[in-house]
């Protein structure tokens, strides 16, 4: 069932062996068994692709009760079950998850033997139960999700530009002086030229221009050490450039107020060990290691530098 949900999902059968972690020629066998023990065609394949049929319409709504059903059974017994065990599927955006949650989990897995973690790093929101997910780290507001989520802390960010940058040009003293810098974009904002910032309690947002864009803050970063521009980049990413002069941080005293991230859950009530756990392990890891912020916003005055930000 679990297959077949998958491939009308994913309208691909190679795409659903990935997502599965199966052979194509595994999962063409699942489902062809499945047709024949059923005896009815459920999914039609075209040259456009894989569409489910009528039958196959109504089997995907029957299987996906049963399989959540089934999901929830097993909720019920790992949240009675004193040591966490099982698979514990977590999603994360690509560069923190990259510095940040995959490290964690790695020494998450050292005090749990009994379990294991399928790990997606992706910048796309996904949707947690259709991606069977428990956890979802989100660096962002929350809005209207009806999601169970637990706050982990907060992320600063800043506008950061090269020493060798500044050479050139000089530094932007108020925010409108970034219309005459070249300010790069990381695309995966909604509006990624779009700068937000403070001005004595007021939003102020800038409209910026820049020859660059990329889908990856890691490259964007690189692309700022390289000279070529302004980005606004979160500062636990740039703490170390920051610190040896490589990066210099400016209109500190109207950065916008930190965005919150989130460990995110789909299911009401209690969740299962696996997952308290996990979340639990983050948050205090972050804590301990000044990954996160403990507070919304940055008290800021004339001395303050980047390299005790974070």
């Amino acid at each position: 069932m679990q297959v077949f949900v998958t491939v009308v999902e994913k309208r691909s059968l190679s795409t659903a062996a990935a997502a599965l972690g199966m052979s194509l020629p595994s999962v063409s066998r699942i489902l062809g068994t499945l047709e024949r023990e059923l005896g009815v065609r459920l999914i039609a394949r075209s040259t456009r692709g894989l569409a489910e049929t009528d039958g196959g319409r109504l089997y995907y709504r029957r299987c996906q009760r049963i399989l959540a059903e089934l999901r929830d059974a097993d909720t019920a017994v790992q949240s009675h079950t004193q040591v966490p065990a099982g698979e514990l599927r977590v999603t994360a955006p690509v560069t923190f998850g990259h510095h940040h949650v995959a490290p964690s989990i790695a020494e998450f897995l050292e005090r749990y033997p009994r379990l294991s973690v399928y790990l997606s790093l992706t910048d796309q929101c996904e949707h947690l139960a259709e991606q069977r997910l428990d956890v979802a780290i989100r660096v962002a507001t929350l809005r209207g999700q009806g999601l169970t989520a637990r706050r982990l802390g907060y992320v600063q960010r800043a506008v950061v530009g090269s020493r060798e940058y500044f050479e050139r040009e000089s530094k932007p003293i108020h925010p409108r002086d970034l219309l005459r810098h070249n300010c790069m974009h990381f695309t995966h904002y909604l509006r990624a030229d779009e700068w937000n910032f403070s001005d004595q309690g007021r939003t102020v947002t800038i409209k910026v221009r820049g020859r660059m864009r990329t889908n990856n803050q890691e490259a964007l970063l690189d692309a700022v050490l390289a000279g070529a521009g302004l980005a606004v980049l979160p500062t636990w990413l740039i703490r170390e450039p920051l610190q040896d002069g490589r990066l210099q941080r400016v209109l500190t005293e109207f950065e916008a107020p930190r965005t919150p991230v989130y460990a995110v859950f789909a299911r009401s009530g209690v969740p299962p060990n696996k997952v308290r756990a996990l979340v639990e392990f983050l948050a205090d890891r972050y804590r301990e290691r000044e990954v996160l912020a403990a507070e919304s916003h940055i008290a800021v005055n004339a001395s303050a530098t980047a390299a005790g930000s974070r």
